[in-house]
């Protein structure tokens, strides 16, 4: 009988990888950036602001794609819930 090996799909091993960071800096992140959206280019911070527009403008003009080149999120010390 064959053996079937199965490997994770990159997408996950590539969230993991964010969830962790984010994880392992949001402390950090949250003294320098409370309140506020927060993106990151190779585990660093490239732009903040207050509104995920302004952000998401800013990044633009930096010539960033906000779809695949850096991570964002809302940094809050807020529990919150979304129903989407």
């Amino acid at each position: 009988m064959a053996t079937t090996i199965v490997r994770p799909d990159p997408l996950l091993e590539e969230s993991v990888r964010i969830q962790a960071f984010w994880n392992d800096h949001y402390q950090e992140l949250l003294a320098e950036y409370p309140e506020k959206f927060v993106a990151v280019k190779e585990g660093s911070v490239v732009e903040s602001n207050d509104h995920l527009a302004g952000l998401v403008d800013d990044l633009e003009r930096s010539g960033l794609d906000v779809r695949t080149d850096v991570w964002i999120e809302f940094i809050t010390a807020r529990s919150a819930s979304l129903l989407l």
